[in-house]
């Protein structure tokens, strides 16, 4: 398919017909990551991990160790 790179503000867009984006796993709203190789535009999706705040861990660390026998109990 022959699509026309159109002016999105200060850079450059190609619009993903809904069935190529689809077969990928791109969806409105998808986190897309973009690299070069061999000359070509490679664009793929990307699974965003969660990462907590040193602050947020420090409690989730506290809680698993106050509830150990409970998330063991759970996990079984």
């Amino acid at each position: 398919m022959v699509q026309k790179v159109i002016q999105y503000g200060n850079s450059l867009a190609v619009i993903l017909s809904r069935k190529s984006a689809a077969s990928v796993g791109i969806e409105a709203g998808t986190l897309v990551e973009t690299t070069v190789q061999g000359g070509r535009i490679v664009v793929q999706p990307v699974e965003v991990v969660p990462k907590l705040s040193p602050e947020n861990q420090q409690f989730v660390d506290r809680l698993y160790q106050k509830r150990r026998r409970v998330f063991d109990a759970l996990g079984e």
